[in-house]
């Protein structure tokens, strides 16, 4: 079809193909028509004139390539508990330019293998790669500080830090017949003045935290807790969080990550460590935490053996022996030991969070374990003088007494011994200031108050005379038996007769209280612990009882709405 058409598209024009036509300066004469076609002159504008410099702007590229990558340029691997291998990427960035890596040398690595993809000198071609093979063991220098060295030719060392800290797992179990003690001690600088007020100063961020156990040994387990105390006994020891221990319910395969398990109210964190352990203290295995879900955990390396159901998984914690062992020999085969252990590093522990507020402080709310009789007592800070011939001076500056009394908790599960540890974060040993009821039965409702009033009848106590409305006798508890509790502070307190004392509230309870309706009146006193150490007495696993007692006492902080500090 097209060979017909030829004649009609270039008829009249020659040979197209031979002889093209040009334009020779003259318009057509349709353009010729035109006004605006033709030669005319253009002024251009002097700023469009100017001849500016430039400089070059760097773009990613200029940035990427044409240099020598190397990753990463730190490792630290953390704590060492079980071989870590890691890999070094060395990438020829040059997009035309050949190198030669004339040396790769490793320094500070004793304990370190280090796999190469070749002997220097090595050729890199450009945007050539290569990798080194990093294998950490446990055996060497308890802190680890090597450099791994790269030199090409004509170019700066490229250097590779490798830092961490080998320890080794204490894989041996406690005996619970004995219990595990476990110790927070924190430190607080208390100033006193004469008056009983107080300014507190924490000096620790966490507490130092330490357990205690008695462990049973005998057979190659016996000689094996024995050669590890005398050659490592000053190491950092991956110490299992004995009581919270928990049992695999399933067969793992090696090189898993996922492992299915409770770690609610545990203490796994994400980039800690857990121990796995099987029948003996031979099979273990401590791998590291990448990641924490309800009812799992993702290690952040596959393990390097298989593990069966029944396997003991623990929370690690790293720890030193706080003191030398204590001996006890049962037979030629069997020993007691009794160890200390001290971990060296930070334990923090979520804040407590449903715990009622008054005045700008917590209210301990949970009742003491009174299956065991509570102490109490008052102290003053009296001033005496004696000269050994009349009647001593006795000065009393601050006319008020600091009531202490003692409070203990008796643990049930996971969730209370988490709970009762978050009050003792709270309280950050002698540092902070919770109310503490007294639990007791103090006041005794004697007439039905309006949710509006402000005032009720209670039973004559000496409260009018006694009291005084000083810190410590000033604040109540109305604990009524449907669960509620109103937190009240009186303002004012009055002798009717023998019987009777009214005392007005500075706020209406806003609820009708008959007097069947009331549980308990107590006094509140706000305190704070008497020591800076807590003791917890693990019974058993964190799934079965465990015992903690304080002691607290009162001071004259101001709270929220008091007013100046008491003169």
């Amino acid at each position: 079809m097209w060979h017909g058409l030829w004649p009609l598209t270039f008829s009249g024009q020659g040979d197209y193909f031979r002889s093209p036509p040009f334009w020779d300066g003259r318009a057509s004469g349709a353009l010729g028509s035109e006004p605006t076609y033709g030669q005319r002159t253009v002024v251009l504008p002097q700023h469009i004139g100017d001849r500016r410099r430039g400089v070059m702007q760097p773009l990613f590229g200029d940035d990427f390539f044409d240099r020598i990558h190397v990753e990463p340029r730190v490792l630290n691997l953390g704590n060492v508990s079980s071989v870590q291998r890691r890999a070094v990427w060395v990438w020829n960035a040059f997009r035309s330019q050949a190198l030669t890596l004339t040396e790769a040398t490793l320094s500070g690595g004793e304990g370190i293998v280090l796999t190469a993809p070749g002997a220097p000198p090595l050729p890199f071609a450009p945007l050539s790669e290569r990798t080194w093979q990093v294998a950490v063991g446990t055996d060497g220098p308890p802190v680890i500080g090597a450099t791994l060295a790269f030199r090409f030719d004509g170019f700066p060392v490229q250097p590779v830090v490798i830092t961490g800290q080998r320890i080794v797992a204490f894989a041996f179990v406690p005996d619970w017949s004995r219990g595990v003690l476990e110790r927070l001690a924190w430190r607080t600088d208390i100033l006193t003045s004469p008056l009983q007020v107080e300014q507190r100063r924490g000096l620790r961020s966490t507490p130092r935290r330490s357990f205690e156990a008695t462990l049973t040994v005998d057979g190659r387990e016996r000689v094996l807790l024995d050669l590890a105390v005398f050659g490592w006994g000053g190491r950092t020891w991956a110490l299992p969080v004995w009581p919270d221990g928990q049992w695999l319910g399933a067969e793992y395969a090696l090189g898993v990550r996922v492992l299915a398990c409770d770690p609610a109210y545990r203490d796994f964190r994400p980039g800690g460590l857990v121990l796995l352990r099987g029948p003996t203290a031979f099979d273990t295995e401590v791998a590291e935490i990448e990641s924490i879900s309800a009812d799992r955990i993702v290690l952040r390396h596959p393990t390097t053996r298989a593990w069966s159901r029944g396997t003991r998984l623990y929370p690690v914690r790293t720890a030193r022996l706080a003191e030398a062992p204590k001996v006890t020999r049962l037979t030629d085969q069997a020993a007691s030991v009794a160890m200390r252990f001290e971990v060296v590093e930070p334990c923090d522990w979520p804040a407590l969070s449903d715990a009622p507020r008054y005045r700008g402080h917590p209210v301990l709310a949970d009742r003491p374990d009174e299956s065991e009789s509570l102490s109490a007592g008052w102290q003053r800070a009296l001033l005496s003088l004696d000269n050994e011939f009349g009647a001593p001076f006795v000065l009393d500056p601050a006319d008020w007494a600091a009531v202490t009394q003692s409070h203990t908790w008796r643990m049930h599960g996971r969730a209370e011994r988490a709970r009762v540890r978050s009050w003792l974060y709270a309280l950050r040993g002698r540092q902070r200031a919770v109310w503490r009821p007294t639990h007791a039965d103090d006041l005794t409702l004697l007439a039905t108050v309006a949710g509006t009033a402000t005032a009720a009848d209670i039973a004559n106590v000496g409260l009018a005379r006694f009291g005084g409305l000083r810190p410590g006798r000033r604040d109540l508890r109305i604990e009524l038996r449907d669960g509620r509790a109103f937190h009240r502070r009186i303002t004012a307190a009055v002798s009717l007769d023998d019987a009777i004392d009214r005392i007005t509230f500075d706020a209406a309870l806003g609820a009708d209280v008959r007097v069947r309706d009331v549980k308990r009146i107590s006094f509140m006193a706000l305190s704070r612990a008497d020591s800076d150490e807590t003791e917890i007495e693990h019974h058993t696993d964190s799934d079965g009882a465990a015992d903690a007692a304080i002691v607290l006492r009162a001071v004259r902080d101001p709270d929220s709405n008091d007013g100046p500090t008491p003169a």
